[in-house]
């Protein structure tokens, strides 16, 4: 043992030696500075633990629109993403079939209204004759009469009186016989006027088919699909174009597991990248019947106007059952590629590599690395080193 002590103080001695007359390291050569800072004891604090699920943003009201009539695509005066107001016309359909109706059902009500005219011109004719021979008939009335009192006292001889009465018998029959002209008149007439009637009424379902060829949009919106190509054959029930209203919600897949962390009337957070939009929601409608294949149930909420339909959405559900060890964002400092934090202790920085979690607004999880009720520099850290002193 003596030997070794022997052996190896020489070799010490020499160390220190050649030590001492070394430059010094950078550790003996730092001085501590006074730095004043701001600082604050660490807290723990509840923070939502949230789970996200896939969302899309559509409109709140859409509509397939479906032509009424057959015929070919003429023309769409909208594209995908466009936007319209109510009236506005979106397509137009071309129908040869209704054009050739159109063009029939004119001609018909121009036939019509020439019968019309004629049957009005053959009445007012038939009322002058009607009127000529009762005038007539009055005239040879009133003779007759009279030589029927002359003939009784002799005062006209029976011939005088057979010339009168044949006269009175013949006025008699053209009155009767313009009576039945006007009679016959006036249906001819009452039947031209139905014929205008049906001619009207033909037209007028021809121009109601005709209106149908051009869709016009039933509501303020955006076109959301097309779904035939101009030129192609349309009919009833054939889909056309898809539209949806200007104002928009938000669907949501979410899993069965997370159903009590969803309420009508509740408020989350909804992010939509493509907008880079993130903003607070409130669950309008829950959907109960679960998919059996994949757990998940659909949600309905409110939208945002600076959001698209058809963009992908993160829904974010959650409630606040987690403690978490939260810090002011600007007390988390690079070192290279570390985040630490400046402890004070014993009234000195002391430097602590920390590991960070979730940003949760200002503040920043700190998941290892401090404990809680420990003070930490917040304000002036960055020129810090350990065994600065800290004032306050």
């Amino acid at each position: 043992m003596s030997a070794f002590r022997f052996f190896v103080l020489p070799l010490v001695l020499g160390l220190v030696a050649c030590s001492s007359g070394s430059d010094q390291s950078p550790e003996e050569s730092f001085q501590p500075k006074t730095v004043k800072v701001v600082t604050q004891v660490v807290q723990s604090a509840k923070v939502p633990v949230s789970r996200s699920f896939p969302g899309t943003v559509a409109s709140a009201d859409t509509a397939v629109l479906t032509p009424k009539v057959v015929g070919y695509i003429e023309s769409f005066q909208v594209r995908p993403g466009d936007t319209f107001h109510k009236g506005d016309v979106l397509v137009k359909i071309k129908s040869k079939e209704l054009i050739d109706k159109e063009k029939f059902a004119q001609s018909a009500v121009k036939e019509a209204e020439n019968a019309k005219k004629q049957a009005a011109l053959g009445l007012n004719m038939a009322k002058a004759g009607l009127k000529q021979a009762e005038a007539q008939f009055l005239l040879a009335q009133n003779t007759y009469r009279r030589f029927e009192n002359l003939l009784k006292t002799e005062s006209a001889s029976k011939q005088e009186f057979d010339e009168v009465e044949a006269k009175y018998r013949a006025a008699r029959e053209s009155k009767r016989i313009a009576e039945e002209n006007v009679k016959l008149a006036v249906e001819k007439h009452s039947q031209v006027n139905i014929k205008r009637q049906q001619a009207d009424a033909m037209l007028d379902e021809v121009k109601t088919y005709l209106s149908y060829t051009t869709l016009k949009a039933p509501f303020n919106g955006i076109v959301l699909q097309k779904m035939v190509d101009m030129g192609n054959l349309a009919a009833p029930g054939q889909p056309v174009l898809k539209i949806g209203s200007l104002g928009n919600v938000v669907y949501a897949q979410v899993n069965s597991s997370a159903i009590k962390l969803v309420q009508v009337g509740r408020d989350v957070e909804v992010e939509v990248p493509a907008a880079k939009k993130r903003f607070t929601a409130k669950v309008l409608e829950i959907d109960p019947n679960v998919d059996p294949a994949t757990r998940n149930f659909k949600i309905k909420l409110s939208g945002d106007e600076a959001i698209i339909p058809g963009m992908y959405a993160n829904v974010f559900l959650g409630e606040d059952v987690e403690k978490a060890t939260l810090v002011p964002g600007r007390a988390v400092l690079e070192r290279g590629q570390l985040s630490v934090i400046f402890v004070k202790k014993d009234g000195k920085a002391e430097m602590r590599i920390v590991k960070t979690g979730r940003t949760i607004g200002d503040k920043v999880e700190i998941v290892s690395g401090l404990r809680p009720d420990e003070r930490i520099v917040v304000e002036n850290g960055e020129s810090l080193r350990t065994g600065d002193v800290l004032e306050e």
